[in-house]
Formats: structure tokens, sequence, C-alpha cells
């Protein structure tokens, strides 16, 4: 058994250095320093916008991840993307260097950039604190489009919902890879309106995989061209460029991943689960419902009030007797 480890482990090393070497020929690769990416690269903070105003790289611009959604952690639409990216002062036609502390949003800001069609992007797969260049204020966005984003959309790369159901039903399927951790893989958490995974996914968990490309041993789909997917935009599309970036295996993401899937029942899923639908026990307050007392006080007053009368009157009937 240690022997067939030992081997597989020497495969996948082999073929993940070999990967490497061919990601180098990429349009969408890691490296380990700024001088990797080339001169006159462009260098494209992935943190929060006020983190990178405050202290970036020198000449670096802002564009954290959160320019690119919309409501409730959506992506944006393209035309407002392309509005981000001019806004930036991108046109497409440039090679970009992206940096970032988190690499998830610092990986979702990268893929965007190369499935928007950015001719080379670069990502440094390592925190902003480990590298030795000059800093200053990082360059915010401007408030209007100071240049045209003009490259084409890699839009063979992109896979939508109705696009994948038809492609599931086809023989052979399409090669699915998920990249959430194995508790939302099989189920046993609940992140969507259901839990379980899409019809026949193999699973490929980001945070393993990323641990073998820092170790120069990650192995990539063979064969046919795979379909990346994690729970929603930004870290599905994080995970493609980990994956394209880290093995040089193209695939295609789907962005609106697991919430978007889960989201609709008519969809198929395996290993399907729900959350608990329970219902929660009415809260026990000590708070005084006086409106009981109230009505009775009302109703005491007016019974009083209605025996002065009567006794009145009856006393009037009386005199008028004697009289």
């Amino acid at each position: 058994m240690f022997a067939i480890r030992f081997a597989a482990a020497t495969i996948a090393l082999f073929l993940g250095v070999g990967g490497w070497a061919h990601a180098k020929t990429q349009p969408l690769t890691y490296v380990s320093s700024i001088e990797a990416a080339g001169n006159g690269a462009i260098v494209i903070d992935a943190r929060s916008g006020s983190t990178c105003a405050e202290q970036s790289l020198t000449d670096a611009r802002c564009l954290p991840s959160s320019d690119f959604l919309g409501p409730h952690g959506r992506l944006a639409s393209s035309a407002d993307i392309a509005w981000v990216l001019g806004s930036a002062g991108l046109s497409g036609a440039e090679t970009v260097l992206v940096i970032g502390d988190n690499p998830t949003e610092r990986d979702f800001v990268a893929g965007l950039l190369y499935l928007f069609g950015q001719s080379r992007v670069s990502v440094l797969a390592r925190g902003i604190g480990t590298i030795d260049a000059p800093r200053g204020p990082g360059q915010t966005r401007a408030n209007i489009r100071t240049v045209v984003w003009q490259a084409p959309v890699r839009s063979t790369a992109f896979v939508f919902k109705n696009e994948l159901r038809e492609l599931l039903t086809t023989t052979p399927a399409p090669l699915l890879l998920d990249g959430r951790a194995e508790n939302a893989y099989w189920g046993n958490t609940v992140d969507g309106v259901r839990s379980g995974h899409l019809p026949g996914a193999d699973h490929l968990p980001a945070s393993i995989l990323r641990s073998d490309v820092a170790r120069g041993a990650a192995l990539g789909p063979v064969g046919r061209t795979a379909i990346v997917y994690a729970s929603h935009a930004i870290d599905g599309i994080a995970f493609m460029t980990l994956v394209i970036a880290g093995t040089g295996t193209p695939v295609r993401v789907y962005p609106g991943g697991w919430a978007e899937w889960a989201a609709d029942g008519t969809l198929p899923i395996d290993a399907a689960s729900y959350p608990s639908t329970s219902l929660a026990k009415p809260s026990i307050t000590h708070t005084l419902d006086t409106s009981p007392l109230l009505t009775i006080a009302a109703a005491v007053g007016l019974g009083a009030i209605l025996g002065v009368v009567a006794m009145i009157m009856i006393g009037a009937v009386r005199r008028g007797k004697v009289v």
C-alpha cells in the first residue's frame, strides 16, 4: 500500500511540475516575484479599497472584489464590470499583476480579468507583506470611466445554468469539479436552499489543491475540458484561477455555483439533503397584558355610573308620589 501511494505521489509531482511549466505559456499564471510578471506590468491590488488606498505597492491600482459584485454577492452585469475596469484605467490590452493577502479574493479578481479578456494576468502567489518593494498609497478608481474596455470576453470559458443543464444530459457528460469543502460536497452542511453536489461532480477541494500548488505537486484534470464550480461566484472563479494558474490546465467555470443550482428545485442533485424545517418554539415573555384589566375597570366604572343614575331616577319618582 505504501509503494502504491508513493508511486501515485511521484506521478502527481511529475505531472504537477509539467503542468506548472506549461502554465508559464498561459494568459493566467502564478508568479513568485514581481519581476516574473514582466516589465511594464500594471499592479492590481485586490485588497479592500481603504487598505489599498492607505498603502500598497507604488502605483498599484485598487480593485477589490466587492467592486464586481451586485446585490447579495452576485456577479454584476457584463456592462457594469466593463465600466469598473475602464474606471481603473484598463483597456484589456495590458499585462497585469494581481496582488493580495486573501488568496480567494485575489484569485477571484485575477480570474475575472482573465474571463473578461485581459491580455495577460499574473498572480503573485504570496502575501504583500513578504515583498521587498517600494510602497505608497494605492490609486483608487476614478468616478468616471477614463478608458474604454476593449478586450473581447473569453465567453467560451463561462458556463451558465441553462447550458450546464443541457450538457448534463449529453453522453459523455462533462467532467465537473466541485471545489467546496468536504462537508458541503456530501451535504453534511447546508450552504444553499438544498445541500449536496451537482450530478456526477468529482470532488477537488480548493484548500487541498492550493496546498498541492504551493509544494509543486498539483495535478489538474486530464482529458476532457472540465467545468469547475464552488458555492458562488467569488470562490468559483477563484477556484478556476487556482486550477488554470496552478496546473496549467484550461477549464471552464460555472459562476452561479451551488447557490444558484440548489435554488432551482427542478434541477437534479446528488447527495441531497435539506435544512431542518422544525418550527421554532414561541418565545416566552413576562410582560403583563393589561388589556383585560382595563376592560374590567371600564365595565365597573360604567356600572357604577348607571347605578347612580338609576338611584336618582327612583328618588325622583318617589318624590313625585309624595307630592
